[in-house]
């Protein structure tokens, strides 16, 4: 990776720190922002910032934002290194805006020890990564959901949260053990909220479309329901040690979402985030039918030639227009305070085969920032909305394990530029990721990453 000076002109630029919009010239040298400039002073800068930070026509194509940060996210190594690997990961992230991930501890062994913890973070050819990884711990011992994992070794060795992401902790008394012991640590538990029991074996979401292709029901009951039973429990443990906390991942019904509202109103410290595929895609897509969840359609369409793409297959599943509506409201209303990709990328092999024997899981950190924008064009979520939840959401749920993404002078030189006008289609030749198992292959998406600078130095150019 090499550092340069750089001037960007008269760009359009968002700061979910300094809360402020607006175009502006920003001047890097080495590996810091050395000057902003706002044309029309801080305080026009607040007040856009404060109206959604949304351009206006005659504004600057090309923005600049602050270098992503993602919460959850799965780059296969050690155990899958066929499907992704730390590398190439980081190459895709940057292709994608980010700057820092987060990742899931479904690793093979699972991340439940210090040598585990290291070898998901090592690149195998010993180069310095172009972006800064977050080890996610296993909540219990071999995400097998009988024992605590050893979380203080765990947490002085690096890792900045527990999850058994994948495996839902189901004993109720194992899940405050968690809970206690996270807390003792100083992390939170990332919960993937799901009653295996009422789930098992399901293919689609409960509804029209999965009756209509044939497809095993997977009721948004074992969602909602495991959400409040946790809710319930956290409630419990934080009776006595106040600063237990919860963060429910990849929420993808309305009343899922409704119950972290109501206890986030109680004073609870539960958090939620949301996934790009699940604010944006409907169950529609299984029919074959590519429309944004929030377009209006045809809900008597037949299954087209493009029905049953594998790589629409994913855990929690996609579901009807109406939740992914509530995924938008949750974070428009600060209910969610992040979008994570739980980008998991997997190999052809696993996914071209019949619907229901493919691997659950979309490669979506090359994309998300383009569903985002996508969102943000159609008046579903204002830029300010929708930055704040790729950052500073992010970052807070985090405590202090990041440098706050901010474009102020002094603060390090990682940023990502977009030119918000220009659209572009994922294609194999196009993505930077060894697993291309995303959905949006040869549809135009919004916003094409230019620059990503971690630290100043270059981690993506484009």
């Amino acid at each position: 990776m090499t550092k340069a000076a750089h001037r960007f002109v008269d760009h359009w630029l968002v700061d979910p720190v300094a809360k402020r919009a607006g175009v502006a010239t920003l001047d890097v040298e080495g590996s810091q922002i050395t000057a902003v400039t706002w044309r029309d002073g801080e305080a026009a800068a607040g007040a856009t910032w404060e109206a959604g930070a949304n351009p206006g026509a005659g504004d600057p194509v090309r923005m600049i934002l602050p270098a992503l940060i993602d919460l959850h996210a799965h780059a296969r190594q050690p155990g899958a290194s066929g499907s992704e690997d730390v590398e190439s990961f980081a190459r895709a992230a940057a292709h994608g805006g980010y700057g820092s991930a987060c990742l899931m501890p479904n690793t093979e062994p699972a991340a439940d020890s210090v040598e585990i913890l290291d070898a998901m973070v090592r690149p195998h050819s010993g180069a310095a990564l172009s972006m800064r990884l977050l080890p996610i711990a296993a909540a219990t011992v071999g995400r097998r959901g009988e024992q605590v994992a050893p979380l203080a070794a765990l947490v002085a060795a690096g890792a900045v949260a527990c999850s058994d992401d994948g495996a839902p902790i189901t004993d109720p008394r194992l899940f405050a053990e968690v809970l206690a012991a996270a807390a003792t640590a100083g992390i939170p538990l990332i919960e993937h909220s799901e009653d295996p029991v009422q789930s098992a074996d399901g293919e689609a979401a409960d509804g029209a479309v999965a009756l209509r292709l044939g497809l095993r029901p997977w009721p948004a009951r074992a969602e909602h329901e495991a959400v409040a039973r946790n809710i319930t429990i956290l409630r419990e443990v934080a009776a006595r040690i106040p600063r237990a906390r919860l963060h429910l991942t990849h929420l993808s019904t309305a009343a899922s979402l409704q119950h972290v509202r109501v206890a986030q109103a109680s004073g609870l410290q539960v958090t939620c985030d949301v996934t790009p595929h699940h604010l944006a895609l409907s169950d529609a897509w299984l029919m074959g039918e590519q429309r944004w969840s929030w377009l209006p359609g045809d809900d008597a369409i037949s299954p087209s030639a493009a029905a049953f793409n594998t790589n629409l297959r994913v855990c929690p599943p996609l579901r009807a227009a109406v939740d992914g509506a509530a995924c938008r409201a949750a974070l428009r209303d600060g209910t969610a305070c992040a979008i994570a990709t739980d980008h998991a990328p997997h190999s052809r092999e696993r996914k071209e085969v019949e619907f229901g024997r493919a691997a659950n899981g979309i490669a979506g950190i090359e994309t998300s920032l383009s569903v985002a924008l996508a969102a943000q064009a159609a008046g579903e979520l204002s830029l300010a909305t929708l930055v704040a939840a790729l950052t500073t959401g992010p970052a807070a749920l985090l405590e202090g394990k990041l440098p706050a993404p901010t474009l102020s002078a002094g603060a390090p030189a990682s940023l990502v530029v977009v030119d918000r006008l220009a659209t572009w289609v994922p294609a194999r030749a196009n993505l930077l990721g060894r697993s291309i198992n995303t959905p949006l292959l040869g549809v135009a998406l919004p916003g094409v990453v230019r620059l990503t600078l971690h630290a100043g130095a270059t981690a993506y150019s484009g």
